[in-house]
């Protein structure tokens, strides 16, 4: 294994866009930052050189400065109202420009900041991304792109949370994408190694949904700040917590349904006594863009338009014991359009606030099935299950609250070693430039 030399690593985190009234997104505008913040304090100790926040939300830029956090700016023509030194000695950036509400493009603010920064490596990610990742899945993630050049370490390969690439200079080589998703594919196109950090819940649990912050407190495992905030919802957990309770279970019937990824149902089956029935479909529909351009095809939606959504759910009871239910395939299907109101509606049961007809048909007959269904988007079927199942694992293990590694109740490993990072008990794997998939030696 090569030897890593001195680099100078900057954490650079995205964090902001529109705001809302509504209060259910000022709910959850609320919950993004305390993860933000949370995740801030895990870079900070995680060995990096620099850590930045790119936001154009002036109470998390305060809140970051006052951790010691450089705060970036996205805001055009106008600034935070902070002073160019923060009282607590953090510098604030601004971003360049006059026009108060010009349209923000990621890649172009992403290729700006990374210069800036003037580091040697970057890892890049959103606020609320992977708010269960640990410092020494952190540490592991900037070790590794100092050793691999030119190297890109991501912990997705359709859509990243998290990429981190040495030498960050190799963003001027790639167009600026207009959101993270295919960030990891364009720096590998660009001539970069990809490295797949090793599956486990905090790497695959991202947070874009109300179901992803009940799926986080019930958890238990979230950061100070957010788990005081999530102490505040007045969320409804039944649905969840009958459906998650069943996973430590013998033998339950589980359906899966939506964008279900196939590193979390080998992590089921491998570690609980769970029959899985997976109906997958219409994966990478965001970051392919079928879901913008109408392309998007659910058997599934097709299915619930031919029987009725009571027919529908009635069927499903008749053949398994609960549901996970990932709508947002369902959402795009053939066109169809869903206003974020609506599917956040959906996924809290609030049939009389939710506006569009069909959603309210199906949202009502899913609370009225005889098997607790769970809605929300991807993350239901992929990082957020993986979450439920490692917390069902707990509870047979005693409620040590011990995963399981490497697929061995008795978590034998290599317990974090150089080549795995906290004790995950999997290799990580690279893919050159010509896509040959290799272990890491």
């Amino acid at each position: 294994m090569r030897e890593a030399v001195y680099l100078h690593r900057a954490v650079i985190i995205f964090e902001g866009g529109s705001t809302s009234q509504h209060p259910l997104q000022q709910q959850i505008l609320r919950l993004r930052h305390a993860v933000t913040l949370d995740n801030l304090v895990k870079y900070q100790q995680s060995g990096a050189e620099e850590v930045v926040l790119a936001t154009d939300h002036p109470d998390l830029a305060r809140e970051a400065a006052r951790l010691g956090v450089r705060v970036r700016s996205t805001q055009t023509g106008r600034d935070h109202g902070l002073d160019e030194t923060h009282s607590c000695g953090a510098a604030m950036a601004h971003s360049p420009g006059t026009a108060a509400k010009q349209y923000f493009h990621f890649g172009k603010v992403l290729r700006q900041v990374v210069l800036e920064a003037g580091a040697d490596a970057v890892l890049y990610s959103s606020g609320a991304a992977l708010p269960l990742i640990s410092q020494a899945e952190i540490s592991w993630v900037l070790d590794t792109v100092a050793k691999y050049p030119p190297c890109v370490v991501v912990n997705n390969v359709q859509s990243v949370d998290l990429a981190a690439w040495n030498p960050a200079s190799y963003i001027t080589r790639i167009a600026p994408p207009e959101s993270d998703n295919l960030l990891g594919w364009l720096l590998r196109d660009a001539g970069m190694e990809q490295i797949l950090i090793p599956h486990s819940a905090a790497i695959h649990f991202d947070l874009d949904t109300p179901t992803d912050y009940l799926i986080l407190r019930l958890s238990g495992q979230a950061g100070s700040r957010t788990q005081q905030a999530l102490n505040e919802l007045d969320w409804p957990m039944g649905q969840l917590q009958a459906a998650a309770d069943l996973l430590a279970s013998d033998l339950p019937e589980i359906a899966l349904i939506g964008r279900v990824g196939t590193s979390v149902v080998e992590h089921i089956n491998r570690n609980l006594r769970v029959r899985v029935r997976v109906f997958s479909e219409e994966r990478g529909v965001k970051a392919l863009g079928r879901d913008a351009d109408g392309s998007a095809v659910s058997l599934m939606a097709d299915l619930l338009e031919d029987v009725g959504p009571v027919r529908f759910f009635q069927r499903l009871a008749s053949i398994c014991d609960a549901v996970f239910f990932d709508t947002r395939v369902l959402f795009a299907h053939r066109g169809r359009r869903v206003s974020e109101s609506d599917r956040f509606h959906s996924d809290l049961g609030r049939v009389d606030a939710i506006q569009d007809p069909w959603v309210r048909a199906f949202t009502e007959a899913a609370l009225a099935s005889p098997i607790p269904v769970v809605l929300g988007g991807h993350s239901i079927v992929a990082g957020g299950l993986w979450v439920l199942a490692d917390r069902a694992i707990a509870k047979l293990n005693g409620g040590t609250g011990v995963a399981v590694a490497g697929g061995k109740r008795d978590g034998s490993c290599c317990a974090g070693s150089a080549a795995c990072p906290a004790g995950t008990g999997v290799l990580p794997e690279r893919l050159s430039p010509g896509r040959e998939r290799v272990r890491i030696p």
